[in-house]
């Protein structure tokens, strides 16, 4: 089994939603990939696994999907997923505010105060 594998949904009890996100994902739909990361990350309907969330975030992250972009940045700020590596976050940080038609300072914000995606 390849290392992509191990980051599919594995339950018969799937929604056919959910199994078509999964499909695109593994086929490299970067939205369906940060679509999937968010269901690891949140828990829904199935067990939270964040180092899953990271897999798919890196992925969308690095076909420009720029919510993606932040979420990586925070996983590698705060560990959540993967090791603490400030290098990376300020790398990652870098990339999205470079994209970002928003301030910056307002997207930062609304990720460390509330949580919330900006998607």
């Amino acid at each position: 089994m390849n290392r992509t594998h191990q980051h599919l949904l594995a339950n018969s009890s799937l929604t056919l939603d959910t199994i078509d996100l999964q499909h695109r994902a593994y086929t490299g739909d970067a939205d369906a990939q940060y679509a999937l990361a968010s269901i690891f990350q949140k828990g829904i309907n199935v067990a939270r696994y964040p180092k899953h969330a990271f897999y798919w975030y890196q992925r969308a992250a690095k076909q420009g999907n720029l919510c993606a972009q932040y979420k990586v940045w925070m996983a590698y700020l705060f560990g959540d997923g993967t090791e603490v590596n400030n290098k990376e976050a300020e790398k990652w940080l870098r990339r999205a505010s470079l994209k970002s038609g928003k301030s910056t300072n307002s997207v930062v914000m609304q990720f460390l105060n509330t949580g919330t995606s900006v998607h």
